[in-house]
């Protein structure tokens, strides 16, 4: 997962620095989770939650492989004492639980509403619905 993710998180990493209106938008949740689209500050490609993400996926995926290293024991159990492997175990379980939980959340979410299931198979936004609280720059390549 970390050789797949890793080319696509250069390409899209510049686009996912957070910006003084990106914090104005998290302050602004309570706009975001009643759909008032107008209160809402201008956002580029991502809003701040879709970069939050994005850092939630960097840090998990690092966990995971730091964690990874040290409880793979074919090469690296030598370099560690057994507590510490049994604790980066543990840590790399937690790290897993986390990046599960964050990769099935849009699933669990799919019933919300009309045009959810078409948003997260075909990329298509209705104007007006949830997801288009994105932004209008979402749709530039």
């Amino acid at each position: 997962m970390l050789l797949a993710f890793v080319p696509f998180a250069l390409r899209v990493g510049s686009e996912n620095r957070m910006q003084p209106r990106d914090w104005l938008w998290l302050r602004q949740y309570r706009d975001v989770v009643n759909n008032r689209e107008d209160r809402l500050p201008e956002v580029g490609r991502y809003n701040a939650g879709q970069k939050l993400v994005f850092y939630a996926v960097v840090l998990c995926l690092a966990g995971l492989l730091l964690s990874g290293l040290v409880i793979w024991r074919a090469y690296f159990s030598l370099y560690f004492p057994v507590a510490v492997i049994r604790l980066a175990a543990v840590v790399h379980a937690v790290w897993c639980a986390c990046a599960h939980l964050h990769d099935h959340r849009p699933h669990l979410r799919g019933n919300l509403g009309e045009g959810f299931v078409e948003a997260m198979t075909r990329g298509r936004v209705t104007p007006g619905g949830h997801g288009s609280i994105i932004g209008p720059g979402f749709a530039r390549s």
